[in-house]
């Protein structure tokens, strides 16, 4: 269970679309790939990692890639027609940055429109919130799409930021929709009525 966070946490939905009876193996990249995607962002996007190397061992499983703060925890996941994966991701400015980066990338992976204007909206808010008490304010602005890339360059990631896209644009299990939503509060996984919300 995530920490207790002043801010919030972001709520991640990610919704696919696979056939009648996916793959085990589909079902496990796609969560991997994923993962991996949001971890490697962060690595490159939060400055606390600026003295992470990648190299051909970044993607193996049992990698310390980012702290136990910073990694994305499951709040519900949903393996029917269609698939839903519910993540949950402490607020924080380098958060802000590395979300951006996940769904630019996941558009240009999938090419479907993301909500940006309720990201910016979130955004704007959350930054005014963070800087309002953390010095460490300026890390919440957005990534450029060639800023970002600049840095894959400069970090030497390239090659094993790229195989991930190629591998979430060649899952059966197609991704048709990510929302990212700031939430106060964690729901309470006991409460009965919150299955009905699925």
């Amino acid at each position: 269970m995530p920490r207790a966070s002043d801010f919030g946490y972001f709520q991640i939905s990610l919704r696919g679309e696979e056939s009648d009876y996916p793959a085990l193996t589909d079902i496990s990249y796609l969560l991997y790939d994923f993962n991996l995607l949001y971890e490697f962002s962060r690595i490159i996007v939060d400055p606390k990692y600026e003295g992470y190397k990648f190299s051909r061992y970044s993607g193996y499983r049992n990698a310390k890639r980012v702290l136990l703060d910073d990694r994305l925890e499951v709040e519900s996941l949903r393996v029917e027609s269609p698939f839903l994966l519910i993540t949950i991701l402490i607020a924080a400015p380098a958060a802000i940055g590395t979300l951006w980066v996940l769904t630019q990338t996941l558009e240009k992976i999938v090419n479907f429109p993301i909500n940006r204007d309720i990201l910016k909206l979130q955004r704007d808010k959350l930054r005014k919130e963070l800087q309002s008490s953390d010095a460490d304010g300026a890390s919440a602005a957005p990534e450029s799409e060639a800023r970002f890339r600049e840095r894959l360059r400069i970090r030497e990631a390239e090659y094993y930021f790229g195989r991930v896209e190629q591998h979430l644009s060649a899952s059966p299990i197609s991704v048709r929709e990510i929302e990212i939503t700031q939430v106060r509060e964690l729901p309470d996984k006991h409460d009965p009525s919150r299955n009905k919300k699925l």
